[in-house]
């Protein structure tokens, strides 16, 4: 059993991997949730189950704190371009 969901994982991969190359995006989404699940599976085989959860806990972690320092960054330039945009109006209206 876990041969064959190596095999099935090593050509989902490949396959996966060939369709971005060819600019197929939604066929890559979908090897890759495959993949996904391939690998729960294995992983389930082998009892490595809590080993992987918290792998996927610190990565759902990263990515929580990347989104929200992308947001602040993103907030923070757009006051910047908000501050400059009313300096300009106040100067033109000096003049």
């Amino acid at each position: 059993m876990e041969v064959a969901l190596i095999l099935i994982l090593f050509l989902s991969n490949v396959f996966g991997l060939d369709c971005l190359y060819n600019r197929r995006y939604k066929t890559t989404g979908a090897l890759l949730i495959l993949n996904m699940c391939l690998t729960v599976a294995l992983a389930y085989q082998f009892d490595q189950m809590q080993n992987i959860m918290y792998v996927l806990l610190a990565i759902a972690g990263i990515i929580i704190v990347l989104l929200i320092a992308r947001y602040l960054i993103i907030k923070k330039k757009n006051e910047g371009k908000i501050i400059d945009t009313e300096y300009i109006e106040e100067k033109e209206d000096d003049e």
